[in-house]
């Protein structure tokens, strides 16, 4: 199982989602194979002119090893190759941080991973499974939410764009709470990913 990691915290492996994503990749580990290919999002670059040219032109010259668009193509690719997605990501500023959109960017291409037509927009790629990770110093969902949260329907909807439509959220809330508070929602976290990923995939 090929396992692509989007790592889009500035803590890193400190992070609390990093470990989530550790989990859950030591529960697959359990079960098959796992090749296991990481990205450090934060250290992107951003889309350029060459990159802009070539969505611009009429060639389509998507192949072009040039500029950002040598970065996107990578992406793209690891992207293609996934089993299985996990992006470990914050919240900031009620939406995405700056890494992660700057990666959605590059995996979001017209010409490639996906295509326009007379109804709409079309996605290229292949379904798989995406594991979304988030933790947020503010609560933003059920009942005691009190945060406005851009950040889930973005992803559903801009990872939907190019095919991938099994998108699942996990959630660490309120870490701004004290670290009791905090320890024990992390760990309950944690049991959940162990369960579905015990009860979602098949030992080989």
């Amino acid at each position: 199982m090929n396992v692509m990691l989007v790592n889009c915290s500035p803590k890193q492996h400190q992070s609390c989602t990093y470990s989530l994503a550790q989990t859950m990749i030591e529960q697959l580990s359990a079960i098959g194979s796992v090749e296991l290919n990481e990205i450090d999002v934060t250290t992107l670059v951003h889309v350029d002119v060459d990159y802009a040219i070539a969505l611009c032109s009429q060639e389509k010259q998507h192949v072009q090893a040039v500029g950002s668009l040598a970065t996107s193509n990578q992406l793209i690719t690891s992207l293609e190759q996934a089993d299985v997605v996990i992006i470990a990501s914050p919240m900031h500023n009620y939406s995405l941080p700056s890494g992660l959109k700057c990666w959605v960017d590059h995996v979001v291409r017209a010409g490639r991973t996906f295509e326009i037509t007379s109804t709409g927009k079309r996605g290229l790629l292949s379904d798989k499974p995406v594991y979304i990770f988030i933790s947020a110093g503010g609560v933003f969902s059920g009942e005691g939410a009190y945060q406005t949260d851009f950040f889930t329907p973005y992803m559903t909807e801009v990872l939907a764009t190019i095919g991938l439509m099994n998108v699942i959220f996990f959630t660490i809330e309120g870490t701004a709470a004290t670290p009791v508070i905090v320890q024990k929602q992390v760990k309950y976290v944690h049991e959940q990913v162990r369960e579905h990923v015990m009860s979602t995939f098949s030992v080989n």
